[in-house]
């Protein structure tokens, strides 16, 4: 139960985030779909706060109060969801006014808008483009005298794993005037323009959903299309604060998500969401969720999107506002009305004044007069002398139902595009117009996607002259590329966006001489409808197509079509969407190359994947990906081959220049690891074990960046049942690092001294994320090339033992052996799919050439499914465990078929401890007598009093529930659990085949001796799921 706050002034903002963790500890603030582990994880408001509070902390340490005044501190760049929120929670707590601002826009905008609130302090993401952003905003204001200081952003591990003791900050004491959020939004007559939404604002806006007529508490809402730099972002939080809304969002990770339709839509469904709130254009891509609530914000949706939802039982509403005055209409009606679902009734909490516009009938102009349940952010008219604010937005009113209405446009002529941006014509038509060739310009794209602008040559001609116009168009590209500089990314000019005007067409002027806006649109109707019909047919680019595509000239081209589209040029192996490629520019990179295609008549072929630059998001990709397409080895299709075929690119990329390894030292007496990846399950077991090796003097335990790097080992140790006193151990010292780094990110002195004595070294650490590509798993390979050519730097007679622990994945289409080898898997193909198996085969292969021509001897470890450890402890968000709680809720088990050699994750840490040892190159970690995986079942049925029953009947059983939207969490492993079908009875149980594993027990004193998996064991794992009551 939700205890919701009192809905008066008699406690703010920052009281009421903190009393969360102690009326609603428990109760969920935000949910995702963990893509590594296939289930929900939730982080209650307990957490939260905690979070908040750590983010006040830092500020408390970095930023003080600047002249007197609480000071502005920025929210910079690409974070996700859940982060970002605590950024912007934190800085609510702690009292200071917190600015969020879009990272699409222009440096000079961003200039602008810091100084015009005398803004004194940053967060940034981490990302290189918002880093080189954040130098030269530092260095520009400091050159004009001025002072911006970046504050040490946290991450989310840094938030929500630290275990660091919490210092209580005391509540500020806000007054009901002062500014809480800065916001900013397009005006009239400059770029941007800020807003100053203060305390006593977020609380009248909150009464919108007062006025609703749905009961939002308990509801899932889907806060994933909504960036929290936009007013309704940040609302989202303050609503979730008063209503008892769970906000569901994309999984922690850095680089954030990016948001496609289909990825939304698949996190909406995963996470259950109850409620999605997106931006137009996502609901006019055809997905919807049956039996949910689809509510739209930011800008008009196309009627035949709306008439489709609507067709398919979807309930769509409208949630019209502003930034300057928070929602104005009722907040999700519980029925359309029956005139339309594009009308709406506006909300009895605000005081409207509407104005008829002159010469357009039924068209009004909505101003909104302060009143005792709503205020503006800001005012800018009286009305009967009362303070108000003009929206300068036109409403229609319904022609029968008076009490209805529809946004027509604006009275100012902004551009709402259908993505929830917002064009502001007149200062990039402005620029525009300094060239002499162009007389007027006009720009439009009100609903849809992205804009373009007609353009009325000084000198008019026939459109219908294609020389012609492209002559023109490089003509005045320059001045088009200066007002592209200066505009967000949406509002950006592409060539095959320009419509030249035709002359034989006369058009209205004003009394000043200029295009009167509306009915000149209106005359060239069909000629923007045909332009954005053409998208991805036609282009009006220079550039040259290749004659052929071949590796240098698809190169060429790829870099020639992402440096004009972005206007800048990213190096050829930089991810594009580092360097601030946005969904707008990706699509037009997209077309450039189909339309590349289609004209070079090298390739039959129509379309592309619509995720083509996000699968290829480096310069090089997209070459090499024309060049497989072109020379027939590869379909451009996502398909194994085309993967594979990257995948050995890849090798090729880093199995290279291997540095020579010098020998100028004996090796030591005694052994010096070196472990990376220990604060899970297994890499704590194996750090463990390696202590407790008299012939080991010192282990350095290299980890991710994050909160203190001993509190996390520490808190690792307790989790998984380990002494956690382990820590304290003279030999050991555990460092933060970042391994793709030459020198990893450490000291000079310690990367010297760590080289000078290591003997061994364990790589352990990974990306876990079976939805990442190839290419976004790079950073590990690289990780793992520094750490290949800081051991051949090694002085000592033999360069250190090198343990790769790899995957048993990359066995994932090896259905033509009757074993799986501890051997060297040659062909990619076998590995194809998914991107992490896809990343550890292409380490295999770097070590294999590291092996062929240098002295180091790698031995690569693949670990089979790693069962419950001391105790019968499980990670509950495996697929086994998940697998349990699934089938109590269905009210029965799976007779699953196929074997298993699951090893206890405690035996394990051993195992590969041991293995350091090995002579052997290719070792399987996995169990020496494989059982029944039926015979575990049966264990369980017994414990849990469950009747088994085939596993095609659970599979059915587990599929009508998926169907039906259960909460059921097996639902979200169910392509893995299909893809067990076929397995005969002697086969590996989600396994294309069983693991040989001789070499492994030759090497493992332990793996040799281990007994076979007996009922015991798995009375434990179900005492254990029983005990965290992840099972009943």
């Amino acid at each position: 139960v939700f205890k919701r706050p009192l809905n008066d002034d008699s406690l703010l903002i920052p009281a009421i985030l903190v009393n969360h963790a102690k009326d609603n500890p428990a109760h969920p603030l935000f949910r995702y779909a963990a893509e590594s582990e296939g289930t929900l994880r939730s982080i209650p408001w307990a957490d939260a706060v905690c979070a908040f509070h750590r983010v006040a902390q830092i500020a408390r340490q970095h930023v003080a109060d600047h002249a007197g005044k609480r000071p502005v501190v920025a929210i910079l760049g690409s974070f996700d969801h859940i982060t970002y929120f605590s950024l912007v929670a934190g800085m609510l707590r702690i009292g200071y006014p917190v600015f969020p601002i879009s990272p699409r826009n222009s440096k000079p905008a961003i200039l602008h808008l810091l100084q015009s609130v005398d803004c004194t302090h940053v967060f940034t993401s981490a990302d290189s483009a918002t880093q080189a952003m954040a130098g030269e905003l530092v260095s520009t204001i400091a050159a004009q005298g001025g002072d911006l200081k970046r504050v040490p952003t946290p991450t989310f591990e840094d938030l929500y794993k630290s275990s660091g003791i919490l210092e209580f900050i005391p509540l500020p004491q806000p007054k009901l005037d002062d500014v809480a959020v800065v916001m900013h939004s397009s005006g009239k007559s400059e770029l941007l323009t800020n807003r100053l939404s203060r305390i006593c604002i977020i609380w009248l806006l909150i009464l919108q959903q007062d006025y609703g007529e749905v009961d939002l508490c308990g509801h899932v809402w889907s806060a994933h299309t909504m960036p929290t730099f936009h007013f309704c972002g940040v609302m989202q939080l303050v609503w979730a604060a008063f209503t008892g809304i769970t906000l569901a969002v994309f999984p922690p990770v850095f680089p954030p998500v990016v948001p496609t339709p289909a990825r939304i839509f698949d996190d909406a469904v995963a996470t259950k969401a109850s409620v999605l709130c997106c931006v137009p254009s996502f609901l006019e891509v055809g997905y919807f969720i049956p039996s949910r609530y689809h509510v739209f914000a930011g800008g008009p949706l196309q009627a035949s999107a709306g008439d489709f939802l609507v067709r398919n039982r979807v309930n769509v509403s409208h949630l019209y506002g502003l930034t300057e005055t928070g929602g104005l209409n009722l907040m999700m009606p519980a029925n359309a009305p029956q005139e339309g679902w594009d009308w709406f009734h506006l909300s009895t909490h605000i005081d409207p004044v509407l104005v008829p516009v002159v010469d357009s009938p039924g068209v009004y102009r909505l101003i909104v007069k302060i009143c005792a349940t709503h205020t503006p952010a800001v005012f800018n008219t009286t009305v009967d002398g009362v303070s108000a604010f003009d929206t300068n937005d036109l409403l229609i009113r319904h022609p029968q139902n008076r009490k209805l209405w529809k946004v027509y446009g604006r009275q100012d002529d902004q551009i709402m595009h259908s993505n929830g941006e917002k064009t502001n014509p007149g200062p990039l038509e402005a620029i525009i117009l300094k060239n002499p060739r162009i007389m007027h310009a006009l720009m439009f794209g009100r609903g849809k996607f992205n804009a373009g602008i007609i353009l009325f040559p000084t000198e008019p001609f026939s459109p219908a002259d294609t020389e012609r116009v492209l002559d023109f168009l490089e003509a005045i590209w320059p001045v088009v590329k200066e007002a592209n500089q200066l505009a967000p990314s949406h509002s950006r000019i592409f060539k095959d966006m320009i419509l030249v005007a035709d002359p034989s067409k006369a058009v209205e002027l004003t009394a000043k001489g200029t295009l009167r806006r509306e009915p000149t649109l209106q005359i060239y109707q069909d000629e923007i409808r045909e332009l954005y019909g053409n998208v991805g047919k036609s282009s009006r680019t220079r550039i040259t197509f290749p004659e052929k595509f071949d590796v240098p000239s698809s190169l060429r081209f790829a870099r020639r079509v992402v440096t004009e589209v972005m206007l800048v040029a990213p190096g050829d192996d930089e991810d594009i969407f580092q360097h601030g490629c946005d969904s707008l520019q990706a699509t037009w990179i997209l077309n450039t190359i189909l339309h590349a295609l289609r004209v070079s008549n090298l390739v039959e072929i129509t379309t592309l994947p619509d995720d083509f630059v996000y699968s290829h998001p480096t310069i090089r990709l997209i070459a090499e990906s024309l060049t497989a397409v072109a020379s027939g080895r590869v379909s451009l299709l996502p398909d194994l081959a085309r993967r594979a075929a990257t995948m050995e690119e890849t090798v090729l990329k880093y199995a290279r220049e291997f540095p020579a390894h010098r020998p100028s030292a004996k090796l030591p007496d005694q052994e010096t690891v070196l472990i990376t990846g220990t604060t899970g399950a297994l890499g704590s077991h194996t750090l463990a074990f390696l202590l407790t090796l008299p012939e080991i003097s010192t282990v350095y335990a290299l980890n991710r960046p994050g909160a203190n790097v001993v509190e996390r080992q520490h808190a690792s140790f307790a989790k998984h049942g380990i002494d956690a006193e382990f820590v304290s151990s003279p030999k050991l010292r555990i460092l933060e690092s970042d391994l793709t780094k030459p020198d990893f990110g450490i000291s000079p002195d310690d990367f010297m001294e760590i080289r000078k004595r290591v003997t061994c070294i364990i790589h352990n650490a990974w990306q876990v994320d079976f939805k990442m590509s190839l290419a976004s798993m790079e950073p590990c390979i690289q990780g793992t090339r520094n750490l290949v050519g800081f051991a051949l730097q090694s002085p000592h007679s033999q360069p250190p033992r090198f343990i790769f622990v790899s995957t048993a994945g990359v066995f994932g289409n090896s259905y033509n052996e009757p074993t799986a080898p501890e051997a060297r898997l040659p062909y990619a193909i076998e590995a194809a799919g998914l991107g992490y198996a896809e990343s550890k085969w292409v380490t295999e292969q770097i070590l294999e050439v590291a092996a062929q021509t240098t002295g180091l001897k790698p031995v690569i470890v693949r670990p089979g499914q790693l069962s419950g450890g001391p105790g019968g402890a499980w990670k509950t968000s495996e697929w086994f465990p998940t697998l349990l709680r699934s089938s109590q809720l269905l009210g029965h088990l799976p007779a699953i078929p196929g074997l298993i050699s699951w090893v206890p994750i405690h035996h394990a840490g051993q195992i590969l401890g041991e293995m350091r040892l090995s002579e052997k190159r290719y070792l399987h970690l996995t169990h020496p007598h494989p059982v029944p995986l039926v015979d575990v079942l049966v264990t369980v049925a017994r414990d849990l009093d469950l009747p088994l029953v085939p596993y095609s009947d659970w599979l059915k059983s587990l599929e009508m529930v998926g169907a039906e939207g259960s909460e059921n969490p097996g639902t979200a492993l169910l392509d893995f659990f299909r893809a067990n079908r076929e397995v005969s009875a002697a086969g590996e149980a989600f396994f294309p085949a069983p693991f040989s594993n001789a070499n492994a027990r030759e090497v493992s004193g332990l793996m040799s001796s281990l007994e076979a998996l007996e009922d015991e064991d798995v009375k434990q794992w179900v005492a254990y799921l029983r005990k965290v009551r992840f099972i009943s």
